[in-house]
């Protein structure tokens, strides 16, 4: 059983108001943390802010100690750039499920990556957006830490256990080698399988049990976002 610790942040900043953004929100607000939302979408900000998630960030606001990133993978680099020079002394993290591409990105960029950490939460569900998060989402899950000065990656520890969830250390080629087998693979055989059930015939599909379901589970994921992580 995974044991909850005091929040290490006081104040949190979001981007991102899908699955994890608002999910990482909920289970901060249950610990008494101030967060603030932000988003793309205005819609996304406010369905996120009415499950209780967080506040939207008024102007002049007093900075963040921690800045979360959880926006789709293929704008995570330049979102991380723009919210180390937005927020000057705050540690920024990111949740993307492909490592190694954002520290290159940044490195080219010139961020200031002494500021920056690399993290992967493993927990998810198949609908995402913020009409499917959870306070509990993390719970008892692992959450892999990356690359980082040492100072913050301790933050970060705290912070990931205060969530309910299990730190990991990996390098972020480290990472990505293991989630490529442990997690993606997994995905892309499930949507072939889905896919391939598109052919199947009335008689066969009504012939279908368990093992199918388990199978073809996972295959009802966000095919635009598995696009951006392949």
């Amino acid at each position: 059983m995974t044991t909850m610790t005091n929040a290490p942040f006081g104040r949190v900043h979001v981007i991102g108001a899908g699955l994890l953004g608002t999910s990482i929100g909920l289970a901060l607000r249950e610990r008494d943390v101030v967060v603030t939302l932000e988003d793309a979408s205005p819609s996304a900000v406010a369905l996120a802010i009415d499950y209780g998630a967080g506040e939207a960030r008024a102007q002049g606001a007093e900075e963040p100690e921690l800045v979360v990133v959880a926006v789709p993978p293929d704008v995570v680099t330049e979102v991380v750039a723009s919210a180390l020079e937005l927020f000057g002394s705050a540690t920024v993290i990111d949740v993307a499920s492909v490592k190694a591409g954002i520290y290159d990105g940044l490195a080219k960029a010139g961020a200031d990556l002494e500021r920056f950490v690399g993290t992967h939460p493993m927990a998810g569900r198949e609908r995402g957006g913020a009409v499917s998060a959870r306070s509990d989402l993390f719970t008892a899950r692992p959450w892999v830490i990356c690359e980082g000065e040492p100072g913050r990656l301790g933050q970060i520890d705290s912070f990931i256990r205060s969530v309910g969830a299990t730190p990991v250390t990996l390098s972020a080629r480290e990472h990505d080698r293991a989630v490529a087998l442990m997690s993606h693979t997994p995905q892309l055989l499930s949507s072939v399988m889905a896919a391939r059930l598109s052919d199947a015939s009335p008689a066969a599909l009504a012939l279908a049990g368990g093992g199918v379901r388990d199978v073809t589970r996972i295959a009802a994921s966000d095919p635009a976002l598995w696009i951006q992580i392949v």
